[in-house]
């Protein structure tokens, strides 16, 4: 365990890089640094044959982190490059996991992408999805919104541009939606898992610095609050030096 000063991003990229097993393949959209770094970091720890696959390019190599997949250096060492009708025309077969952020994260964590408001008359416009298939043939998913406030972590979400849990368990079975859906949801406050029978967010643990009562207040429906709350168990010396020295050199995720 460590006590050295670790940026709210570079925790949840640490977070999510521990739960990716070895021989896992998983992905993350266009613009996805923390996902990225939470991948290239589990590759360089305790997963050397899991695989990146499914956006473009397959198991890239790049000597740093960069903020979207489209930079060409990113792709560098890549065992093979995609266009998109490759990947849509493979999506079906799914993956291990795949990462989302969103506009809004609702209790069953359901996420919008596409819009505020009404489909009708929308009062902002997302950047939307290109293939959401990803969401329900891969086993589980992730979410890792970059701000955690009640714009954010609503009730229900607008649109539903990603498919969590539905409405609970009778709803998700009654749409076919066999897979785990999301695993955890890892903000810059808190890391969050989902109650395995009603399917709605619980608080799992807080960063060191966040209380319990911060993170309510900054959620927009009722949390689900276990009886004991632990800190989030911070970066190892190992890990936070693996991720600024090897996995994100040039501080990219420090910037945010």
């Amino acid at each position: 365990m460590t006590s050295l000063a670790c940026k709210p991003v570079e925790l949840m990229a640490i977070v999510l890089a521990r739960d990716i097993g070895d021989g896992e393949k998983g992905a993350a959209g266009i613009a996805a640094a923390v996902p990225n770094a939470a991948m290239f970091l589990a590759r360089r720890l305790h997963a050397p044959n899991f695989s990146i696959c499914g956006e473009l390019v397959v198991n890239p190599k790049p000597k740093r982190l960069y903020a979207s997949v489209s930079d060409h250096r990113y792709h560098y060492g890549a065992e093979a490059e995609e266009g998109f009708l490759e990947l849509f025309g493979s999506s079906h077969k799914g993956l291990d996991f795949w990462f989302h952020s969103g506009i809004q994260i609702d209790k069953y964590g359901n996420v919008n992408l596409h819009l505020l408001g009404s489909v009708e008359r929308p009062t902002f416009r997302g950047p939307a999805l290109a293939n959401v298939s990803f969401a329900v043939t891969s086993t589980r998913f992730y979410l890792y919104p970059m701000v955690h406030n009640r714009r954010v972590f609503v009730d229900k979400v607008d649109f539903i541009s990603v498919p969590g849990n539905l409405q609970g368990p009778e709803s998700k079975a009654m749409a076919g939606l066999r897979n785990e859906g999301p695993r955890l949801c890892v903000s810059p406050l808190a890391v969050m898992d989902f109650d395995p029978v009603t399917l709605r967010m619980r608080l799992r643990s807080v960063h060191a610095g966040h209380t319990v009562d911060e993170v309510l207040a900054n959620t927009g429906f009722d949390l689900i609050v276990p009886e004991r709350v632990p800190i989030t168990e911070p970066p190892t010396e190992e890990e936070l030096r693996v991720l600024r020295e090897e996995v994100d050199p040039d501080g990219l995720l420090r910037s945010y």
